[in-house]
């Protein structure tokens, strides 16, 4: 009885102490990753802000000749092209783009040369006085004769204003200012944030799991063979995870590698954000069977406490511990089959895109209490890129999701068609949620154009689907309002 207890102790022993090795160890991974996104979204950010401004300036820069102010002053038909080109680049993140010059008699006045404004109420007139309150900010960029970015002190928000010199004879004549705004990046964070958590509840799990097999390893006296088959699995279920973290930080390198394309700023931007999404997913469904581990271990901790642990017991909480062990592994694989690169096309049906998508969606329509309906007729074949077209059913589907919360609509629901006609497959997806305003309803596959009421959409998520469908999948992507919401339909052959 002495070796078995010895077999047992260093068997639990050296498990709980594997379990908080690799958490930490994923914990430092996860910070190093999430300094890598935060960074490069942010950074993409600002250089984009920079290179349509240097477009801006070369617009202006060619209209020009010697002087802005006078030539501005004698020419409206020139004021007014200038400022309709200005207004090209205002978005719901790009508020505010307009064009000052310092008076000749004060260093902290400045008026209006151009206002790129699209609403009335919001459009300053030409040589309309302005006193900016970082006044020293702009008469830095007159001094230096360089472009430079601040934040707002007195503004509690993420506006960024970025101030770009107009050099003419090697002269600051005027200032190119825009305002925009940091949120969807303050969204990203947040998510990131959220599964920092779960990586520290995973951390403190693996602390009292710990202790308390510390505690009841001295106890139990007829555990050895059942132990030890438990031993095994929970072995192979610790090295799958091994090898997922020693794959983690290069997937998401491939992932941002593809970023780097065609459409490189905006792809990036509708990528990270459904990525916080994704996150914040894999942590919601890794909740339940994290509860559920720790209640099997207070149970065992219980009843050894009071040496009524038998063996069947054993075996039956060893089964289930490796069941939810399991479960989380089998969660992040179907996480990573998502957005695995695929750039060849193979056969798939509908059916099969909707199915491999519950996986990921369901857990979180559950907990809004939305119901899922599923009318799955269509038997053709495709030959398209799944993963591409996954992401964009993932897309509509979560979009749905958000109007459903926002509106706050009763007895919610969402409802995913496919059928056959002629040649072509379609899916239609379709929801309660009022439909969307036949005003806007032409530019909503725009890009930066969003509709959410509390203004966090990147404005991407529509445009990029529609480019995959259109010219990636070679089908059609189209949207129209039914009689309870809106309804996307969706058609390749």
């Amino acid at each position: 009885m002495n070796k078995s207890r010895f077999k047992l102790f260093y068997i639990f022993n050296l498990l709980a102490l594997t379990i908080a090795i690799m958490s930490l160890f994923l914990k430092l991974e996860f910070d190093k990753t999430k300094e890598n996104i935060t960074s490069v979204y942010s950074s993409a950010h600002l250089q984009f802000v920079k290179e349509f401004t240097d477009n801006i300036d070369t617009i202006i820069q060619k209209s020009i000749e010697k002087n802005i102010y006078k030539e501005l002053q004698e020419d409206y038909d020139l004021r007014q092209k200038l400022e309709e080109d200005l207004s090209l680049f205002i978005s719901s993140t790009y508020k505010y783009i307009y064009l000052l010059d310092r008076t000749t008699t004060h260093n902290k006045h400045f008026r209006f040369l151009l206002d790129g404004s699209k609403i009335s109420s919001d459009k300053s007139e030409f040589l309309e006085s302005y006193e900016p309150l970082e006044v020293s900010q702009f008469n830095r960029v007159y001094k230096e004769k360089k472009a430079i970015f601040f934040e707002h002190k007195d503004i509690k928000s993420l506006w960024i204003t970025y101030l770009h010199p107009l050099l003419i004879d090697e002269q600051v004549q005027a200032v190119l200012v825009v305002d925009f705004s940091m949120k969807s990046y303050q969204t990203i964070s947040d998510s990131l944030n959220d599964f920092h958590t779960t990586f520290m509840q995973v951390i403190i799990f693996s602390i009292f799991l710990i202790l308390t097999i510390l505690w009841f390893s001295f106890m139990d006296k007829k555990r050895e063979e059942a132990k030890e088959r438990a031993f095994e699995e929970l072995k192979q279920e610790s090295k799958k995870v091994f090898m997922l973290n020693e794959t983690l930080e290069e997937r998401v390198k491939e992932e941002l590698a593809k970023n780097r394309e065609k459409d490189k700023q905006l792809l990036q931007q509708s990528r990270l954000a459904q990525m916080g999404e994704m996150i914040s997913m894999i942590a919601h469904q890794w909740r339940q069977p994290l509860a559920a581990i720790t209640a099997t271990s207070s149970g065992m901790n219980f009843k050894a406490q009071r040496g009524t642990l038998k063996q069947d017991a054993i075996l039956k909480y060893t089964d289930n511990i490796t069941s939810y062990a399991q479960h989380l592994s089998h969660t992040i694989d179907d996480f990573r089959d998502f957005f695995k690169p695929t750039k060849e096309k193979r056969v798939v049906s509908y059916t099969e895109i909707v199915d491999s998508l519950l996986n990921i969606i369901k857990s979180s329509v559950d907990d809004k209490k939305i119901t899922l309906l599923l009318e799955l007729d269509a038997t053709n074949k495709l030959d398209t890129h799944a993963n591409e077209l996954k992401q964009v059913l993932l897309n509509l589907v979560k979009n749905a999701e958000d109007v459903l919360v926002e509106k706050n609509i009763q007895e919610p629901f969402i409802k995913i068609k496919t059928y056959d006609k002629d040649f072509f497959s379609v899916m239609e997806v379709s929801d309660n949620g009022g439909g969307i305003d036949e005003k806007i309803i032409e530019n909503i596959f725009d890009p930066y154009f969003s509709t959410k009421e509390r203004k966090d959409g990147t404005g991407l998520g529509l445009y990029m689907s529609k480019i995959i469908i259109n010219e990636h999948c070679g089908g059609e992507l189209t949207v129209k309002n039914g009689e309870k919401g809106a309804i996307f339909t969706l058609i390749l052959s």
